[in-house]
């Protein structure tokens, strides 16, 4: 997807941050689901910046790592994950995930329920590339506060 586009989730769509380095591949919609789940593709670039601690409120995820390692703090618990290693996240529990390494990771993440996630991910990936990708921390927590069964900073 590029700036400026109508941010509407579908399966097969990118949404890349090229100074970050990071790249979404939707796999799976609400929509092409049912609301069952979303289901992406993340690449993570070697030695990304951690995500703030967060939760999701109504919503269980499944990590899989597909080539690289992650590093994860669940509920408290560090975790080195390596390719084909699964974690999975209950709904509720504090956690944050990014990859330490060198080399890149890439992750098939799956968050199920799918409620309003994978319109989270765009209107997020949207409010960066409106930034031209510099970080924008209060547009990014503008953003959030308006998924609060998606997402909730810790």
């Amino acid at each position: 997807m590029t700036t400026g586009e109508a941010m509407v989730p579908t399966v097969g769509a990118e949404l890349v941050n090229p100074l970050a380095g990071t790249r979404t591949l939707f796999r799976a919609t609400a929509a092409s689901t049912d609301g069952a789940h979303v289901e992406v593709e993340a690449t993570y670039p070697g030695h990304s910046t951690p995500p703030p601690m967060h939760l999701h409120p109504q919503q269980d995820e499944r990590f899989t790592v597909l080539a690289g390692r992650m590093h994860a703090v669940v509920g408290g618990e560090q975790r080195e994950l390596a390719e084909g290693d699964v974690l999975d996240v209950p709904r509720g529990t504090p956690h944050q995930m990014w990859n330490p390494a060198d080399e890149p990771a890439v992750m098939l993440w799956r968050t199920t329920p799918a409620l309003r996630t994978d319109q989270l991910f765009c209107d997020l990936w949207q409010a960066a590339a409106d930034n031209g990708f510099e970080p924008d921390l209060l547009r990014s927590f503008e953003v959030i506060q308006r998924y609060p069964d998606e997402f909730c900073l810790c």
